[in-house]
């Protein structure tokens, strides 16, 4: 084998670089060719939806400037409504406290009448009653005294028989 001078590498190693360089130029191009491609691909693509966008954005800004102030009356009119219904909320709920309170007052007038009629018709029980049962029991009595008295006249045994069957000692029975 000959022998290589230190020459003669370097341009070996100078052809082979040379070569790599022009290599990757090549590759550079075609990336470049390819990218172009694709820009121009895009840009055509992003044409066509701007075309078909652009219609709709403009309608849709259209419609929101025409809207717009009717928007801000029904949220002003929301507003006004939520302030009336709240404001007549609270009335309703004072009048229903009101209410609630009377309701309660009669209650306890309507208790305390009622319980005044049935104290006064158990005093008036107690007073009947002890009108009726004092006299009752005295006529009791009286009746008992007056049976007594003609059940003892009644009897077929005179009076003295009945003393002298009593024994010394024995108590004297009263009726």
């Amino acid at each position: 084998m000959s022998h290589f001078d230190p020459q003669t590498a370097q341009l070996i190693f100078a052809g082979v670089a040379a070569l790599a360089l022009l290599l990757q130029a090549v590759v550079l191009v075609a990336i470049f060719f390819g990218v172009k491609k694709a820009i121009g691909t895009l840009r055509e693509d992003f044409e066509d939806i701007r075309s078909s966008v652009t219609p709709f954005v403009k309608e849709a800004h259209g419609v929101f400037t025409r809207v717009a102030p009717k928007i801000e009356q029904t949220t002003a009119d929301v507003a006004a409504f939520t302030h009336t219904l709240r404001s007549q909320s609270e009335n309703l709920k004072e009048t229903s406290v009101e209410i609630i309170d009377k309701t309660r007052r009669q209650a306890e007038r309507i208790d305390s009448m009622t319980t005044n009629v049935l104290d006064a018709a158990d005093r008036a029980g107690a007073f009947v009653n002890q009108a009726v049962t004092r006299p009752v029991r005295q006529f009791t009595g009286i009746v008992a005294a007056i049976k007594a008295v003609v059940d003892s006249l009644r009897s077929h045994e005179p009076a003295a028989r009945h003393r002298a069957d009593r024994q010394p000692g024995d108590p004297e029975m009263f009726v």
